[in-house]
């Protein structure tokens, strides 16, 4: 075993390390709870007050904070509930596109390198069409694949591992293909935010003000055409 495999084991290692640990302390001590919604919503005035006192401060945590976590695989919804009601729909969706962009191609970047062994060996066979299909226009391919349901964010991540993408590729297809979503779902939260600062009950009846009504609207519509593209393209592929 030479020199470069020790040190690729060794961050290899570190890596799991850390994503293991960072598991352990979200959960067990209870550090989910910040980014919950009831937690904002508890802690709505605090939030919106530190926000308007500081904006800059906030936005640039949020954005290295998010793509630290989605580099060590985290969740992504909690990071967009937050982005949503803090933020607002322009600088919340500008920073969490950026964010899961880079963190996403920072993991898919590191995995390919450290970890493309134990990718085929777990995701080679389960999504092998997948591997099979892929033609020479993989920034498209990827691109749709991108806004099919059913996949979770940190294996779309991981998937073209398989077939050796091109990180310019992997960039452009997460960026623009995770656009629509974030904007949307992020739009949703921002609704809810404004609401809260307008001391509106909650309610049904908060769903069908235009803020948090289109937005959901749009959100159903993309659900539609994203399971049209998934049962066209990929039922027989995934």
């Amino acid at each position: 075993m030479n020199r470069l495999t020790k040190i690729k084991i060794f961050l290899g290692f570190v890596y799991l390390a850390i994503v293991i640990t960072v598991v352990i302390v979200f959960f067990y001590y209870g550090a989910n709870t910040f980014l919950s919604p009831s937690f904002l919503i508890d802690n709505k005035n605090y939030i919106f007050e530190y926000r308007d006192k500081d904006i800059l401060l906030i936005s640039g945590i949020y954005f290295f904070f998010s793509i630290i976590w989605v580099f060590l695989m985290g969740f992504a919804t909690p990071l967009v509930i937050f982005a949503g009601f803090a933020l607002g729909t322009i600088l919340g969706s500008v920073l969490s596109i950026l964010s899961f962009t880079i963190g996403s191609t920072l993991l898919y970047c590191f995995a390919n390198h450290f970890f493309k062994d134990l990718v085929e060996k777990y995701l080679g066979n389960k999504y092998s069409n997948l591997k099979n299909n892929i033609n020479e226009n993989e920034l498209i391919y990827f691109f749709s694949l991108r806004v099919v349901p059913g996949i979770p964010f940190q294996i779309k991540n991981l998937l073209p591992v398989l077939f050796n993408m091109k990180v310019k590729n992997f960039f452009l297809a997460t960026l623009f293909g995770e656009a629509a979503p974030i904007i949307i779902s992020v739009s949703i939260f921002s609704g809810f935010s404004s609401a809260f600062q307008s001391d509106k009950d909650f309610n049904l009846n908060l769903l069908f003000a235009p803020e948090i009504f289109f937005p959901l609207l749009a959100l159903g519509i993309m659900s539609l055409i994203a399971n049209y593209i998934k049962k066209k393209y990929f039922n027989k592929k995934i």
